[in-house]
């Protein structure tokens, strides 16, 4: 079974080890059904509300006249982009955010408060806290014995359904895993009804009283995570390497006035994202959906230059994606006790850099991926804080 993290790139989490309750969920007996008729049954899925306040960790980020709490992907442009429910009670004045073209925006938040799916709100109950200052339970994914054919089609479903409360999916370890805005037990059950059980694993954004976080001892700075000192001036220092040399890249391509290559899209419609400018871009020569003036592509596959002072990719060559044999991204480790890893992962989301896409982190190492890094980098990393502390993957390849 494999840890993750939840909130995507806002939530750099602590996780703690926790094990799993007997073997898993039963393997599927039968051909798992997929079409219209499952997306039918998909679309009554039910969106229960919580009877008791529940942990959000999350990016806040100003929109209109107010805040919107990002539980799903956030696109890592400047400002970020992203969708969720509205969040009531904000006031920026209590948690130390960034700013940029007149948008607020807060990452690696925690706030307990009451959620109402019907008004797709979140009121806030409790301050505003830091991820650093707190440490979360593990959720294990259970191993399961879908192929990618299977979990492509059930993607699919999923996609064909608009519901605000499914914040994405993914494959991992032969296992659909879905995440929504919250579950108290009722979504997972419809889900296995519909595909039966063993086949999706449900997490929920939202956390309620039963995986509430510990407060660290003694409690780290509540305030957004900042790096002080010599190890800030070095980071800040870090080299931003080009590919002057082809190499592949794999995303979605999406232009909201300038064509963009994306590795994480927010699951709204018309999707939203940010990444390298696409130059030498040209639409007519791939299919592409267009909504509200922006058009996308499905994921997509290329050779590309890649310019680190422009933001850059340049198109070499289109390449078809299901032709492509990708090695698995192999699994790393390390040494680093909970707090030394979080500390250091706190670090590096505080870069303030357009090719940082995000990072994570488990297993006692701290992880960041960048849109390019050609070894040096890693090499930079390994000078700061040492061999087997940061693991950096690149995009590009």
């Amino acid at each position: 079974m494999r840890s993750i993290a939840l909130g995507g790139l806002a939530a750099a989490i602590v996780l703690g080890v926790a094990g799993c309750a007997g073997a898993g969920p039963a393997a599927p007996a039968a051909p798992v059904p997929t079409g219209p008729e499952v997306q039918a049954q998909l679309a009554e899925l039910p969106a229960p509300a919580p009877e008791s306040p529940v942990l959000a960790i999350a990016t806040v980020l100003e929109q209109d006249d107010g805040a919107l709490l990002c539980l799903g992907a956030v696109a890592e442009s400047a400002p970020p982009q992203c969708d969720g429910p509205r969040l009531l009670g904000w006031d920026w004045a209590a948690f130390e955010h960034s700013e940029s073209g007149g948008v607020r925006w807060a990452q690696g938040v925690a706030i307990e408060g009451t959620y109402d799916p019907a008004a797709r709100t979140f009121t806030q109950t409790g301050e505003p806290m830091s991820v650093a200052a707190i440490t979360m339970p593990a959720i294990e994914v259970p191993e399961g014995t879908l192929d990618d054919d299977t979990i492509e089609a059930m993607q699919g479903d999923f996609s064909a359904v608009e519901r605000a409360d499914v914040l994405g999916t993914s494959g991992e370890q032969g296992t659909l895993v879905v995440e929504v805005v919250y579950d108290d037990g009722t979504v997972q059950a419809a889900i296995d009804e519909i595909y039966g059980p063993g086949v999706a694993f449900v997490i929920s954004a939202l956390r309620g009283d039963a995986a509430l976080p510990t407060i660290l001892e003694p409690p780290m700075d509540t305030a957004a995570p900042v790096i002080t000192g010599e190890t800030q001036a070095r980071l800040a220092a870090l080299p931003t390497p080009s590919a002057t040399e082809p190499v592949l890249a794999i995303g979605t391509v999406l232009d909201n006035g300038t064509p963009m290559l994306c590795s994480n899209v927010a699951t709204s419609l018309p999707p939203q994202c940010g990444g390298p400018e696409v130059l030498g871009w040209v639409w007519s020569s791939v299919q592409h959906e267009e909504m509200n003036g922006v058009r996308w592509t499905d994921a997509v596959a290329m050779t590309v230059t890649y310019d680190a002072a422009a933001h850059a990719v340049t198109v070499v060559e289109m390449l078809d994606l299901a032709a492509l044999t990708m090695p698995a991204r192999e699994s790393v480790s390390g040494d680093l006790d909970a707090a030394t890893q979080q500390a250091v992962q706190d670090e590096l989301f505080s870069l303030q850099r357009p090719d940082v896409l995000g990072g994570g982190g488990g297993n006692g190492i701290a992880e960041i991926e960048v849109v390019y890094d050609d070894g040096s980098i890693q090499a930079a990393l390994d000078e700061i804080y040492g061999p087997g502390v940061v693991h950096v993957w690149s995009w590009l390849r």
